[in-house]
């Protein structure tokens, strides 16, 4: 018990923000795309390498402010922070070295966290992968409890419902709470259950309580149905690319089981640190005195797959 709290002392709720990029709802994705491979163009000439003379099997990079991308940046502005590559045959490896060419030119202007470097062109093809604009958790979740104040149940519970699918724990703790009493919908203590253990292993304190009300008043069997549920809905969240779901699925191994699944737990919080997932680092470090040195390496290399095949899937949503 005592290590599992410290384990659990560990674990930090990360809450990702999105850079909205202006207007992105009313311009056509295929003209800011290409507007961005004109201003990289644009910035090239500027220190003389026209991208077009460059050597075949060449990729080109630039370090992108999302939330100052207008449409003013993108006719005359340029970019900080550019890379390119040329004559590699890999396209991987064309594009790396383009990256990591923009990640020095960064660092030497200390660009910091303004602009983040990603892949532009390779070849001849538009290789800009916009961001997806996502909702301002905060305004939203301070509307939804506008609505939960004025007894507007049901409209408070559909704007829980859709923060909750998005990983928030406080929302989540919300919907326990409205399905619980009833509020806005049925009372149902097996829903109140289902989104008290999201609460809980998201990071919200408070939830543990409701957690423990609303397992009492759950049958042995839905229980451990519900249970399952949380845990297969992590997974599929994270083999949709989204973060926020890694970390609650290490814990997950290490409350829920009848005995704490370390290997499982280590498993998650190996890809969780590789996502730089903060403190995930401390955690992992702690599980792995856990491990016994003949599993670490099927861990380690399944870690390692579910790792690029969320780099792969590129959808990284990030949480809010």
């Amino acid at each position: 018990m005592v290590f599992f709290k410290t384990i659990i002392y560990f674990f930090l709720i990360i809450n990702y923000l999105y850079a909205e990029i202006p207007d992105l709802e009313n311009r056509k994705k295929e003209t800011i795309k290409n507007s961005i491979v004109n201003t990289y163009i644009r910035s090239m000439s500027k220190w003389d390498i026209p991208f077009q003379d460059l050597l075949e099997n060449r990729s080109g990079a630039a370090c992108i402010n999302w939330s100052s991308l207008t449409e003013e940046f993108l006719k005359t502005g340029m970019f900080d922070a550019l890379g390119y590559s040329q004559n590699i045959p890999n396209k991987k490896a064309s594009q790396i070295a383009a990256v990591s060419g923009c990640e020095k030119m960064k660092e030497y202007y200390k660009l910091d966290n303004t602009c983040t470097c990603e892949v532009i062109l390779t070849n001849d093809i538009n290789e800009v992968d916009l961001p997806i604009k996502t909702l301002d958790m905060t305004k939203e979740f301070e509307n939804a409890i506008f609505l939960y104040r004025k007894n507007d149940y049901e409209q408070a519970l559909d704007k829980f419902e859709e923060l909750s699918d998005l990983g928030n724990s406080k929302s989540q703790h919300n919907l326990a709470v409205m399905h619980y009493k009833g509020q806005g919908i049925p009372q149902n203590f097996n829903r109140a259950y289902y989104w008290s253990i999201m609460s809980m292993l998201n990071g919200q304190k408070k939830a543990e309580i409701l957690m423990k009300n609303n397992k009492k008043r759950v049958s042995d069997i839905n229980r451990e149905e519900i249970e399952s549920e949380v845990k297969d809905n992590l997974e599929k969240a994270i083999n949709e690319g989204k973060i926020y779901a890694v970390i609650p699925l290490a814990k997950w191994h290490l409350t829920f089981p009848k005995k704490p699944d370390y290997n499982n737990s280590y498993l998650w919080l190996s890809v969780a640190s590789a996502l730089n997932i903060a403190n995930s680092n401390k955690a992992r470090n702690s599980i792995i005195k856990k491990i016994k040195n003949k599993d670490l390496d099927e861990i380690q290399n399944e870690a390692n797959e579910i790792f690029n095949k969320m780099m792969k899937a590129k959808t990284i949503t990030q949480m809010e």
